[in-house]
């Protein structure tokens, strides 16, 4: 933590000589210890922030350098106009990316980006096992993950006196996160998004 100048101060004075010359309060020394010590607080302010800056999810300063270091995102999210939250959110997710091939790790990355998705999994219907009412699935949907994300979809309506001619009756825009979690997902499986309430 920073000290403030006139603790610097003090602790400047005390390691003078000791003596008649130097021993004389409010002269000119003091004025020129005061500037030392007002230097040597701002400096240490300055360090302290800069402790805050190593943490992606607190940069600011440093959050452009981030960026560079990581490279253009591969998924184009940095391409759009994002907040400060949302670059932090980001960068700390590439930067903290250690890989994985499982479940729970998609499910930390949502999370990183600020995302609660829960995933699903489906196995073959296999005779002896099979209850009534349960649907028949065929060999190799285990391969296939439903990715359930609450919300996430933008959705734009038609709306007569705002709109105007040309215009679609209606869009959507889909979740920067599906690109995302394409990218990590084992290679083996198939991924499938399921959009709204879980």
């Amino acid at each position: 933590m920073a000290r403030t100048v006139s603790t610097i101060l003090q602790s400047l004075i005390s390691k003078l000589p000791t003596g008649f010359a130097l021993g004389l309060r409010g002269g000119i020394l003091d004025t020129l210890l005061g500037a030392v010590a007002d230097m040597f607080s701002t400096t240490e302010t300055d360090a302290d922030r800069l402790v805050l800056q190593a943490d992606p999810r607190a940069a600011v300063e440093l959050l452009t350098d981030f960026e560079r270091v990581l490279g253009p995102d591969p998924c184009g999210r940095d391409l759009d106009p994002l907040t400060i939250e949302q670059r932090q959110r980001l960068a700390h997710q590439r930067w903290t990316g250690t890989g994985g091939q499982s479940m729970p790790y998609m499910i930390s990355i949502a999370q990183k980006l600020g995302v609660a998705v829960t995933i699903e999994e489906f196995w073959p219907s296999r005779a002896g096992v099979l209850r009534a009412g349960q649907p028949l699935r065929r060999e190799g949907c285990q391969f296939v993950w439903r990715v359930n994300i609450p919300g996430l979809i933008t959705v734009t309506n038609f709306k007569a006196g705002a709109s105007r001619a040309g215009q679609p009756l209606g869009s959507f825009e889909l979740s920067s996160i599906e690109c995302e979690l394409r990218r990590v997902k084992p290679a083996h499986t198939e991924l499938i998004f399921s959009y709204g309430d879980t």
